[in-house]
């Protein structure tokens, strides 16, 4: 029986990216081809331990939709301790298997793209956490080294990603997860993935939280994610300019802030908190009007803020489309994935058909 030289780990890898089971896999290919497959099969090859016939192969094609080509590729794949995720504790670990997959592929096509591009400029300072202390103080130098004008800051996602960092939003299909940073990966630019189904002023606060990790830190620390809400919180609302606005709160008065700051209401009342404008009396009152009001789940609509629109990834595809006059199915070719999903995710603005969907 012949054999594919399939690299098991991108067998994985698509695997999760479409959130289908070792157990599922192995029973629709069997239904598929009328044939005995196991899950122990599905994870020897995974493992390395047992080579790949042209059939299975046909059948992760089938199953998986993505072309053989896609399986071939000698790329690596990096755990979820080599970025760094904004979740919540109870997000389910096949959801974030399912996630850091979509995200790999993503660093991995990116990776393609820049082949045939001229290298991003990426022109991001590093304040080492250890060395500066202050979260807070390391936001005030960003600012000055990007020459920030005072007040809020007008559009987050064009300082990033004039900075050379790569903004992509994505469907994580679940509310759990804000933002992912992936860093210091293949030489790459850095790349952070945020949920598209956020809202203006928490995608602008994640944006900022994922700057902070870019920034500050280089390897996983048990107080990272509290230093990145800090950093956040004083680049998005530096204290010397917004303290004073932050005494007597009303629910009416945070929502003209919002407007102003470009940040949630209960950011700015998080913030009041913690700059000792209001009591923590006072802070509990509010959030408890926030959470009577609705507010806490999703704040007024009419409120909303303006999502930023990122632009660096499709200029990349635009180079290769315009300047290096690649057909859309070339363009497809190089990245390892199928026409309809390229179109959906990459030339369209997203919409939850893309690859997150499991596959029927």
């Amino acid at each position: 029986m012949s054999h594919c030289k399939v690299n098991p780990k991108m067998v994985t890898l698509a695997r999760e990216s479409r959130g289908v089971t070792q157990g599922e896999l192995a029973r629709r290919i069997a239904v598929l081809q009328d044939r005995t497959v196991t899950q122990g099969t599905i994870s020897k090859i995974e493992q390395g331990l047992l080579g790949v016939s042209e059939e299975i192969a046909d059948g992760f094609v089938s199953i998986l939709k993505y072309p053989q080509s896609f399986f071939l590729q000698n790329e690596e794949v990096y755990a979820a301790g080599m970025s760094q995720h904004r979740k919540r504790a109870s997000l389910p670990a096949k959801t974030l298997c399912k996630i850091d997959a979509v995200t790999n592929i993503i660093r991995i096509n990116i990776k393609s793209l820049l082949k045939s591009a001229e290298d991003i400029d990426v022109k991001i300072p590093y304040y080492d956490i250890d060395e500066f202390h202050e979260p807070s103080k390391i936001a005030q130098m960003m600012r000055q080294a990007w020459l920030i004008p005072r007040g809020p800051i007008d559009n987050i996602t064009k300082y990033i990603e004039r900075s050379g960092v790569i903004v992509v939003h994505c469907d994580f299909e679940t509310h759990l997860i804000d933002g992912i940073t992936m860093n210091n990966i293949d030489r790459l630019p850095p790349i952070i993935f945020i949920n598209q189904n956020l809202t203006g002023d928490r995608m602008r606060f994640t944006l900022a939280h994922e700057l902070g990790h870019i920034v500050m830190h280089r390897f996983p620390s048990e107080n990272m994610e509290p230093e990145a809400n800090t950093f956040a919180s004083e680049f998005l609302m530096p204290s010397s300019e917004i303290k004073t606005s932050l005494s007597q709160l009303t629910l009416k008065k945070l929502a003209a802030l919002k407007q102003y700051w470009k940040v949630s209401m209960s950011a700015l009342l998080y913030r009041a908190g913690c700059l000792n404008q209001i009591t923590p009396r006072q802070s509990q009152y509010l959030f408890m009007q926030l959470a009577k009001a609705g507010y806490k789940t999703r704040e007024p609509v009419e409120l909303d803020i303006p999502i930023e629109t990122p632009t660096l990834l499709k200029k990349l595809i635009d180079i290769h489309v315009d300047d290096l006059n690649y057909s859309i199915r070339e363009i497809a070719s190089i990245l390892h994935i199928e026409e309809p999903e390229l179109y959906d995710f990459y030339l369209e603005k997203p919409t939850p058909r893309h690859r997150f969907s499991v596959v029927k």
